[in-house]
């Protein structure tokens, strides 16, 4: 007896031991993080980003030709080609929009879509081109409407029970639809004046198969996060990434936000308490500093990667009991508290990530995959990627916000005794003066997206 009472007391040693000493390191963490996350401030090598090594090689667009003189003699031409361009590689006006090389020849056979013609290499090419829309066998109208249920919120199963199409088919739109929502973002979007720009992760459910994990076919789940950004001042979704909760993720999406800001622009970044958001500030926000020598004997001092004097970074510190917040506090990361304050009272908020969290109920809503206690689950990361991006295009440029609305200067009558129209809708790209008027989804899906970024009027 004596034995097991002397065991059992060294084993109950052990364990308080081991619980102090996690106690005093979380303690140690929160210190750290008190102190400003002084573990992220600097570092003798710039962290890596997927996304930047990529775009390194990236080739140069070719030199922009002259624009074509038009012709005085003839009937002047009503059809507007300036945002089309040239198909043919070998053209030398290809992928160039503006220039009036591209004429219009009437419909063929009686056709929904236009014959136009490139004047320089002679090539003849169908309106369509380059869009979901060529050689579809469906028609422009039930394909678009398909495009916007499932931009709204509808399932690809009940969408194909709606139109009375295979679900196969509405997949396949749902695949190309995805992949050219997501170009037209990335051309549209860019060089944008913020002040700034919130970032949050979302939790999802993806439902994947045995045979892609190579496991027995039962059904295996898994969790991914979609991790966002957005301007709380115009709404505008700046981009949306798919995938684990790590820094790489993290990466991706801040070079995302990096991509649609202006040149010298850097805005005030909020989120979480996530610790990788500062390090993938750090890595694009960031410039080399050399160190002082503190003797004259020795190596001298490697330089450090610190952060920019003008990046400002805040975060919002959730303390949860039992998974209940009990309490919210503020911290400063990267700039100063006078900084920080400066550029939120320009627009009278407060350090918070409100505006982000209500666009994850939007996300919710349009996108059924992370709709809660439902069965349409997302079968791969893929998919729920897809999902997502023809959704983040959809809620910029077709989706109308009601706090973006403004008051008309003079009311518009309408028809019959109704009441007048008091206020303007506008959507997170008019606010953000991307566009100037609410897209329609064959709208969106009909914008030719050139090879290179040039100025289209919106």
């Amino acid at each position: 007896m004596v034995i097991l009472w002397v065991v059992r007391t060294i084993a109950l040693v052990m364990l308080l031991g081991r619980v102090v000493q996690g106690w005093q390191a979380r303690r140690a963490a929160l210190t750290a993080d008190a102190r400003g996350q002084s573990h992220v401030r600097s570092h003798t090598c710039k962290p890596g980003c997927p996304a930047c090594q990529a775009e390194a090689h990236k080739a140069e667009c070719p030199p922009r030709p002259a624009p074509r003189v038009k012709k005085k003699a003839g009937r002047p031409r009503h059809v507007k080609t300036d945002r089309r361009y040239c198909p043919n590689k070998r053209c030398s006006y290809y992928g160039w929009v503006g220039l009036g090389n591209i004429v219009a020849n009437g419909h063929p056979n009686s056709g929904p879509w236009r014959q136009l013609q490139c004047t320089v290499c002679g090539k003849y090419f169908a309106e369509s081109t380059g869009t979901i829309f060529y050689r579809s066998s469906l028609s422009p109208d039930p394909l678009s409407r398909i495009i916007a249920a499932l931009a709204e919120g509808v399932d690809i199963r009940a969408t194909a029970r709606i139109f009375g199409v295979d679900p196969n088919t509405v997949k396949s739109c749902l695949i190309r639809a995805a992949e050219h929502m997501d170009a037209v973002s990335s051309y549209l979007i860019h060089d944008l004046h913020l002040t700034q720009v919130q970032v949050d992760e979302l939790w999802a459910l993806v439902q994947s198969w045995g045979e892609e994990l190579g496991t027995m076919p039962n059904v295996q789940r898994r969790q991914r996060w979609v991790w966002a950004a957005m301007d709380p001042i115009s709404k505008l979704l700046l981009g949306t990434v798919v995938g684990d909760r790590s820094l790489v993720y993290a990466q991706l999406l801040i070079h995302a936000v990096v991509l649609t800001l202006a040149p010298g622009v850097m805005p005030l970044f909020l989120s979480d308490q996530l610790a990788h958001y500062a390090m993938a500030l750090l890595t694009h926000f960031g410039h080399w500093v050399e160190v002082p020598r503190r003797s004259n004997r020795g190596p001298h001092p490697k330089p450090r990667w610190e952060p920019l004097p003008q990046l400002n970074y805040a975060q919002v510190v959730k303390r949860r009991v039992q998974g209940r917040v009990v309490e919210v506090t503020q911290r400063i990361v990267f700039g100063s508290a006078e900084a920080v304050a400066a550029a939120l009272s320009k627009v009278g908020h407060q350090i918070n990530t409100a505006f982000i969290e209500r666009v994850n109920l939007t996300l919710r809503a349009h996108i059924p995959a992370l709709a809660r206690k439902v069965l349409s689950f997302a079968k791969t990361p893929v998919g729920l990627a897809q999902q997502v991006s023809l959704s983040r295009t959809y809620y910029n440029f077709c989706l109308p916000h009601l706090s973006l609305r403004i008051l008309l200067p003079e009311p518009i009558p309408t028809k019959g005794d109704g009441s007048p129209k008091l206020w303007q809708a506008r959507t997170p790209a008019m606010a953000a003066s991307i566009t100037d008027h609410i897209w329609t989804v064959q709208e969106l899906l009909l914008f030719p997206v050139p090879p290179w970024r040039q100025e289209v009027s919106g």
